[in-house]
């Protein structure tokens, strides 16, 4: 399967497409630095070509984020006019975009639309699928949601915090759910957290399968498997097209079952002679029980540490997910009435966050929580590929300051929660689809993924590699892209959404790697002279201000000679000053730092005053 087989549209072209908004060059996952979790850049000669009219009769797919990345998961399907959302996640952001806090999929396509949404469908409750939520319901708050009861509960919070209460539909394998003309069914899915759902999405038009993030573990936590038999029955009735996880789909065999992480947590236990401190996702509750149990094996208390992690623990507890042994968990005001060697403390910050408790643990700055010569820290926790660089500085501080860190280099006290070849090609033999569309994942995980489905049978042809914006059509049994619309990043940087700019995000970049540089020039249009100036101030450049005075005389004779030739616009010689002090800078100094030039005429001031 190349590229140009599994884009080919209806018309048998494949659709150009222009860069939108946030688009990068880089690969594309959601980690802080790495090459997973960008879009597929587009060549900035290509235009989107906007898709035909619906055509009735016909189901239509239109993924507004998780395509060519791994983060801010959202399709959108149509059936004659009716919509169904299927989740709404965020991204997180990496050093390119500082200041931002997350990134939404881009609404867009359906804000003139909304009254058409007949519900929104929640696989699961990572961030990456529920985190846009609150956002989307500022646009329309009365959309009902649709998910497990643990999903609900965990969106049920971050909308509080945005004093929003929606109206909520909870559902669980095998329910079954009509939702406007859209008849939905819920199959069971093993993931890192409980309660994952794949929904199949069935009208007169078609039958499709959206896994959502899924495994198949043999020997889950709680008992709740992968319902391999429900998935079967679904393909015995004929699957149009099915929508699964690539993730991992260039990982070869079969991911570990969770309970394989417990004998390496056990003897990391058995171990430890002062305190130990866990570092998590604050969603992971199957792990978090793991530790628990442990912790109550050794005769520890469990102090949660984060405000995420409180939160979910706590939502997870009050649900039954989570199962908590009589005076095993404390309050962390109240661990310092216990010995270190009696306490295990469970906290966000695997991905090594400064922001997080243990990136303040290890910069020394957490104010309840120190780090002392022979504590145990384990990062119980996946690697997200982009954020090794972060994650091993926390590594190495914590072991600067004689900790032990265990983590997946040197321990097996992780398994990721995404199936991987081996599971895949189980996938695409049991429900046997007419077409697959790969999804979750950056282009390279979509492409593994549709090879898979190839291998199984399907129809090179009717493998769809689609990217986030691309509108996908099911016609009588065939799946094609038949266009592109908009489909960019939104950031969200505090109160504002979608206010801020790439341009914006460009110059925050400059300040912090570059730095900043302000010339300002008293001129006379009139006499065509300098008056005062140049003065030329610094911030953040490592070179002294009077390495600059050498190119003070430059920018005199260059704005007095535009002077002389005529020029009196202000805005035209600030431009000239920016050009000769970035000429000079970038060949001297040899950095770009951001330049603000300002000319300021006491010629046009006289004349304003008269």
């Amino acid at each position: 399967m190349t590229e140009k087989v599994s884009r080919k549209s209806a018309s048998g072209k494949a659709p150009r497409r222009a860069s939108r908004h946030g688009g990068s060059s880089r690969g594309g996952q959601r980690g802080r630095g790495g090459s997973r979790r960008r879009p597929i850049t587009k060549a900035p000669e290509e235009k989107l070509i906007a898709p035909p009219r619906y055509r009735k009769g016909s189901m239509r797919v239109v993924a507004l984020g998780g395509l060519g990345e791994i983060g801010r998961n959202m399709n959108v399907i149509e059936y004659n006019r009716h919509l169904l959302l299927i989740d709404c996640g965020v991204l997180f952001p990496d050093e390119e975009q500082p200041g931002v806090d997350v990134i939404l999929p881009d609404f867009s396509y359906i804000k003139d639309r909304l009254d058409d949404v007949e519900g929104l469908v929640l696989t699961h409750g990572h961030e990456d699928h529920i985190g846009g939520v609150p956002y989307l319901l500022r646009l329309r708050p009365d959309i009902p949601l649709i998910g497990s009861k643990l999903t609900l509960g965990f969106v049920a919070a971050k909308c509080e915090e945005f004093d929003e209460h929606p109206k909520m539909i909870t559902v669980e394998d095998p329910d079954s759910l009509k939702v406007g003309p859209f008849t939905l069914d819920f199959i069971s899915v093993t993931h890192s957290i409980p309660d994952a759902l794949a929904v199949c999405v069935k009208t007169p038009a078609g039958h499709i399968i959206d896994t959502g993030d899924m495994k198949i573990d043999p020997l889950p936590l709680d008992r709740r498997l992968t319902d391999l038999r429900a998935f079967a029955r679904e393909g015995e009735e004929g699957v149009d097209l099915l929508m699964m996880d690539s993730t991992n789909a260039e990982v070869k065999g079969f991911v570990k079952p969770e309970i394989s992480v417990t004998p390496a947590i056990d003897l990391a236990f058995s171990n430890a002679t002062r305190k130990i401190i866990v570092a998590s996702f604050s969603s992971h509750v199957h792990r978090v029980q793991q530790i628990v149990d442990i912790a109550h094996k050794y005769g520890r208390k469990v102090v949660f540490v984060g405000r995420s992690m409180v939160r979910n623990m706590g939502i997870a507890s009050d649900l039954g997910y989570l199962k908590l042994p009589q005076d095993t968990v404390i309050d962390l005001k109240a661990a310092k009435d216990y010995p270190d060697d009696k306490l295990v403390y469970m906290c966000t910050g695997s991905q090594g966050e400064p922001l997080a408790a243990l990136g303040r643990i290890a910069n020394g700055v957490h104010p309840d929580i120190q780090i002392n010569e022979f504590d145990t820290v384990i990062l119980a926790s996946s690697l997200i590929p982009g954020n090794e660089s972060e994650v091993y500085k926390v590594i190495n501080k914590l072991t600067a300051l004689g900790a032990r860190v265990i983590n997946r280099d040197n321990a097996s006290v992780h398994v990721s929660g995404h199936a991987d070849e081996g599971e895949l090609l189980y996938m695409y033999n049991i429900v046997k689809p007419k077409n697959a569309m790969p999804i979750h994942g950056e282009s390279r995980h979509q492409l593994a993924n549709g090879l898979i489905a190839i291998k199984t049978g399907v129809d090179p042809q009717n493998v769809i590699l689609a990217r986030d914006g691309d509108v996908v059509d099911l016609y009588k049994g065939k799946a094609a892209i038949v266009g592109s619309v908009p489909c960019g990043y939104v950031y969200v940087d505090g109160d504002s959404v979608g206010e801020l700019t790439d341009e914006e995000l460009e110059k925050r970049k400059i300040l912090g790697t570059e730095g900043f540089v302000s010339s300002f020039v008293v001129v006379d249009t009139d006499s065509r002279s300098v008056v005062k100036g140049p003065r030329i101030f610094l911030n953040a450049v490592a070179e002294d201000e009077g390495q600059f005075r050498k190119i003070g005389s430059r920018i005199i004779q260059v704005l007095e000679d535009a002077m002389m030739d005529g020029e009196k616009d202000t805005v035209k010689l600030q431009q000239l000053m920016r050009r000769t002090l970035g000429a000079w800078i970038s060949r001297t100094l040899h950095r770009k730092p951001m330049i603000v030039p300002v000319v300021t005429d006491i010629a046009t001031v006289s004349r304003n005053n008269k």
